[in-house]
């Protein structure tokens, strides 16, 4: 191992064969399969591997090992080093939260006895298959025969956690962060003297019912905060913020009602894109426009037509396209399908060739989230510095001198959008069944 740059922390990965220490590694990083983690009778991770990546704000290296039994003294002379070192580390010992057999408790005192006692007040139960636990708390299911082997041997651990590696939700790594810096002390908690400032980023979705809005901006904030639906019934009725700091960036994201008028009146829909763009003041540094991954359909042209009227011709220097469905591709590339339809092409150039493609499906794959970030950063820097105001807003509609007129025209185009959906029934149930 390279001691050298000296990570913020190192998390090790021990325990039995199968239950979910490589992709608990994945679930950590951020980043889709950088641990190879599959379905399998044979054990997949044969040797010790190391990976890094910025979590929240933090170097962290992680380190994957093989299954414990058979492999403790290759282990043990691996970590030598480790174990001397003065560097932050955490030891997570991985355990399927199901019936706790005989193999497993074995398994967790074979890990005690490579990382010794001494290590046990750096060291973690991570309990996985999180989305099939149904008790109140993890504390009740360990506890629930206070004599039996599972209480026992947790008490001799610092801490324990839960993972659901198939969700992949980051504000559960957040958490495992934050009880490690609560256990060990505040100083991982603090930024470094000269620590680089965040970048302040501000954006706001925009798009159809049921392209993926709310279940984006989950995505970008690492955790379920906006409901979602991959129906096109609306399920956001209201304009909504909310703000994570990853990545280097304390970024704002602004979730906004689908454009349709089957929820909410043309002057109430219109009403919450003015209280989307005051959600993001002083102003946002981003409009998402969010599109389903697919052939587009006259309701997304008719979209794109609307966004420069109801925002301004200037409005698409801070316009970025988030494809959705990145899991429908199926081997393609995402440029390779925006070569194939003239109006994606057409959008994406009206919007300076900024997108990146997103798969909600798989939360826990941060680099799509990086990339987005990546594009907010070297817009910004072509705008230098500068993000869409209010003013910028109000300025448009200024030109509407008859207020009627606008909102008559506001309504034609959105019930032009519900009546493509009315006459092509097989769209919205092919929205129904993609997420």
């Amino acid at each position: 191992m390279d001691p050298c740059p000296a990570p913020d922390l190192t998390i090790v990965l021990l325990g039995n064969s199968g239950v979910g220490k490589s992709a608990s590694g994945n679930t950590i990083l951020g980043q889709g399969n950088v641990f190879e983690s599959r379905q399998a009778f044979e054990p997949v991770t044969t040797q010790i591997s190391e990976k890094s990546g910025r979590v929240f704000g933090k170097q962290i290296t992680v380190i994957d090992t093989p299954g414990i039994f058979g492999s403790e003294e290759d282990i043990k002379t691996h970590f030598q080093v480790l174990f001397q070192s003065s560097r932050p580390c955490l030891f997570l010992v991985v355990v399927e939260i199901n019936r706790f057999t005989a193999e497993q408790e074995n398994a967790v005192k074979a890990t005690i006895g490579v990382i010794g006692d001494q290590r046990l007040k750096k060291s973690f139960l991570l309990f996985t298959k999180g989305n099939g636990f149904n008790s109140k708390s993890l504390d009740e299911f360990i506890n629930r025969q206070p004599d039996g082997p599972l209480a026992q041997l947790a008490a001799r651990f610092a801490g324990r956690h839960l993972f659901d590696n198939i969700n992949g939700d980051q504000e559960q790594v957040r958490n495992l962060l934050l009880l490690f810096d609560n256990i060990n002390g505040d100083s991982s908690r603090h930024p470094k003297q000269g620590a680089p400032p965040l970048k302040v980023r501000r954006i706001v979705l925009l798009g159809l019912p049921g392209d993926g809005k709310s279940a984006s901006a989950n995505t970008i904030l690492g955790s379920k905060q906006f409901k979602s639906s991959s129906s096109f019934e609306a399920v956001t009725t209201e304009s909504d913020s909310k703000t994570a700091k990853l990545g280097g960036h304390e970024l704002t994201v602004v979730d906004t009602p689908g454009f349709t008028k089957k929820v909410l009146s043309p002057r109430k829909l219109y009403e919450e894109i003015v209280k989307a763009i005051v959600k993001a003041s002083p102003g946002p540094h981003a409009f998402i426009i969010v599109v389903k991954l697919g052939r587009i359909s006259e309701a997304n042209i008719i979209l794109f037509k609307m966004l420069p009227e109801v925002f301004g011709k200037d409005a698409l220097k801070y316009t970025v396209v988030i494809f959705t469905h990145g899991d429908t591709l199926e081997g393609q590339t995402i440029k390779g399908r925006i070569e194939e339809e003239k109006c994606i092409r057409d959008l994406v150039s009206l919007c300076g060739n900024r997108y990146c493609l997103f798969d909600n499906t798989k939360r826990g794959n941060r680099q799509q989230v990086r990339n987005l970030l990546d594009i907010l950063d070297t817009m910004d820097t072509a705008n230098s510095g500068q993000y869409y105001t209010p003013e910028m807003f109000y300025d448009v509609h200024k030109v509407y001198h008859n207020w009627q007129k606008f909102i008559e025209w506001f309504e034609q185009m959105l019930k032009k959008i519900d009546e493509y959906f009315r006459s092509n029934p097989c769209e919205v149930k092919l929205l129904s069944g993609l997420q």
